[in-house]
C-alpha cells in the first residue's frame, strides 16, 4: 500500500495543480480587452477586418513596431505581440488569454526542470513531476497581482509570458549542455533574438546566467563554450538593439532616472525585503514537501558539487536582485505589480535551488564525519518532525485565512457571487452599442460591476485621451468616452 502511494504521489501533485487551474481558466470566459489592448490592437484590427489577410495584418503589426521603436519603446518582440492582441482578430479570442498565459508559465517550469532532473541530477520522472507541480502551484496560487499577471493580455504577456519564454530558453540551453547537439543552436538563437526584444526584468538575469555558463565552459576548455558564446553574444546584441531605441529616450524623459550604482544598491536592499516577505508559511510548507525528494536525489549525487554554499548563494542572490535593477534604474521604484510578479516567480525558483544546494552541503559534511549517524534512525526522526511541522503549517494557513488569498479561491469567489457574469453582461451591452453603425459619437456609462482578477480599469472620461481615440478608431467611431458624471 505504501509503495503504491509513493508511486502515485507525483500524479496526485500534478492533479492538484491542474484542478487548481480550472477555476482560473473558467473565469477567463468572462474576460474582455481594455486599455492598451485596444490602443495597440486598433490598427491591426482594422487591417484584419478590411482584408482578412494574415500577411497584411502581420505587416501592419511590423509597421506599428517600427513606429513605436522610434517614438516610445524599443522592446520590439513585446510590441509585435501587443499589436497582435487577441482582440485584433476577435473579442471572443480574448477569453483564451488566461489559458495561454498559464500554459506558458507551467510549461516553462516543467520544460526547464526536465533536463535538470532527468539529466544533470539522478532524478526520476516522478521526482521531476513532483517538484515542477509544487513550484508551478506556488507561482500561480500564491502570487499577488493576478489580474495583471494572468488576465490582462498586454500586461500578462509582457511580463509573465516573456518570463515563461525565458524558462524555455534556459531549458533549451541546459539540454544543449547535456547532449551537445548543435541543432539546438537554431532554437537558442531564435529565443535569444525574441527575448532581447522583451522586458528587461527577466532578460537581465537570463543574460547574466548565459554569460556565466559561457565563461565557466571557457575555463574548462569545453567545446560547448562556442555555441553558448554565440548564443550569449546574440542575446546581448538583441538587448542592445532594444535598449538603444530612440523611443526609449522619449519615454524615459518623463521618468525619474537614477545613477546605475544607486540602482544596484537599491535592488540589493530590495532583495532582502523580498526574501523576508516571501519566505512565509507557503514557502516553508513547500520546502517540507520537497525535502524527501531532494534527499533521495542527493543520496545518489556526487557531493563535491556542493562544496561552495556561500559562493553559490551569493551568486544566486545577485541573479535574483538583478531583476529589480532595470526598474530602479528607469523608475526608481519596484515597478508595477505585474513586474513584481515575475520577480516573485524567480524568487521561488532560485530560493528552492539554494535550499537544494544547502541540503547537499549538509549531507556532504555529514558523510565526511568519522561516525555518521545511522541512516534509518535519522530518516525516521526526520519524517516524524516533518509531518508534525506540516500539520502545524496547514493549521496555520487555514486559521490565518491565507488559503482564501490564493488565486483559485479568488476566482471561485468571483464566479460564485455572480460578479464575473454581471460584468460580462455589461461589457456585451457595450459591444452592442459600439458595433452599432448608426451611433458615431459614443458616450458610455462606467461599469457597475468590477470583479477582482478580470477588471483592470475602464476607459478615460476624456474623448481626446489617446486611449479613447484608439478605442474609437477600433470601433470606427468619431468619438468615444466614459461619462463618469453619471456614476
Amino acid at each position: 500500500m505504501k509503495n503504491n502511494f509513493a508511486k502515485w504521489k507525483p500524479y496526485i501533485f500534478l492533479a492538484i495543480l491542474l484542478l487548481s487551474l480550472i477555476p482560473l481558466i473558467w473565469l477567463g470566459r468572462y474576460n474582455y480587452p481594455t486599455g492598451d489592448d485596444y490602443y495597440y490592437g486598433a490598427e491591426t484590427h482594422l487591417v484584419w477586418q478590411q482584408t482578412g489577410s494574415i500577411i497584411q495584418t502581420l505587416d501592419a503589426a511590423c509597421a506599428g513596431v517600427a513606429d513605436s521603436y522610434q517614438i516610445w519603446q524599443g522592446t520590439y518582440s513585446a510590441l509585435f505581440l501587443m499589436y497582435l492582441a487577441p482582440n485584433a482578430f476577435s473579442n471572443t479570442a480574448y477569453h483564451l488569454v488566461t489559458f495561454v498565459i498559464l500554459l506558458l508559465l507551467c510549461g516553462g517550469i516543467f520544460y526547464l526542470l526536465c533536463p535538470l532532473f532527468r539529466r544533470f541530477l539522478p532524478g526520476t520522472c516522478g521526482e521531476w513531476i513532483t517538484v515542477s507541480s509544487i513550484l508551478s502551484f506556488l507561482c500561480i496560487q500564491t502570487v499577488e497581482f493576478q489580474c495583471d499577471s494572468f488576465y490582462w493580455y498586454n500586461g500578462s504577456m509582457y511580463y509573465t509570458g516573456f518570463f515563461a519564454v525565458t524558462l524555455f530558453f534556459l531549458g533549451t540551453l541546459f539540454r544543449y549542455l547535456d547532449n551537445g547537439k548543435r541543432i539546438l543552436l537554431l532554437p537558442l538563437l531564435l529565443f535569444a533574438v525574441f527575448l532581447g526584444g522583451g522586458n528587461y526584468v527577466s532578460l537581465l538575469p537570463c543574460m547574466l546566467l548565459s554569460v556565466t555558463i559561457t565563461l565557466l565552459l571557457l575555463l574548462q576548455k569545453n567545446k560547448k563554450a562556442y555555441i553558448c558564446g554565440i548564443t550569449s553574444v546574440v542575446l546581448l546584441l538583441s538587448f542592445a538593439v532594444s535598449a538603444m531605441a530612440p523611443g526609449n529616450h522619449v519615454r524615459q524623459s518623463g521618468m525619474w532616472k537614477i545613477p546605475a550604482w544607486k540602482a544596484i544598491a537599491k535592488c540589493l536592499l530590495q532583495g532582502i525585503r523580498y526574501t523576508l516577505a516571501w519566505t512565509g508559511l507557503w514557502w516553508v510548507l513547500a520546502a517540507l514537501l520537497l525535502l524527501p525528494v531532494f534527499l533521495r536525489i542527493l543520496q545518489k549525487k556526487n557531493g563535491a558539487f556542493f562544496s561552495h554554499p556561500i559562493l553559490f548563494t551569493g551568486y544566486a542572490y545577485g541573479l535574483f536582485c538583478s531583476m529589480s535593477c532595470p526598474l530602479f534604474y528607469t523608475m526608481n521604484s519596484t515597478g508595477p505589480g505585474r513586474a513584481v510578479a515575475i520577480v516573485y516567480y524567480m524568487f521561488l525558483l532560485i530560493s528552492f535551488t539554494v535550499f537544494f544546494y544547502w541540503i547537499g552541503f549538509v549531507l556532504l559534511k555529514m558523510q565526511a564525519r568519522p561516525n555518521p549517524p545511522e541512516r534509518i534512525e535519522v530518516s525516521g526522526k526526520l519524517n516524524t518532525a516533518r509531518y508534525l511541522a506540516m500539520a502545524v503549517l496547514l493549521f496555520s494557513i487555514l486559521c490565518t485565512g491565507l488559503w482564501q488569498e490564493t488565486s483559485v479561491m479568488k476566482a471561485i469567489r468571483v464566479l460564485t457571487d455572480g460578479e464575473a457574469a454581471a460584468y460580462a453582461a455589461e461589457y456585451e451591452d457595450r459591444l452592442l452599442l459600439l458595433n452599432d453603425p448608426e451611433v458615431t459619437d459614443v458616450v458610455l456609462t462606467p461599469f457597475i460591476h468590477q470583479p477582482a482578477l478580470i477588471y483592470t480599469g475602464d476607459l478615460p472620461g476624456d474623448p481626446e485621451d489617446p486611449t479613447s481615440r484608439k478605442v474609437a478608431q477600433y470601433f470606427q467611431k468619431t468619438s468615444l468616452y466614459v461619462n463618469y458624471g453619471n456614476n
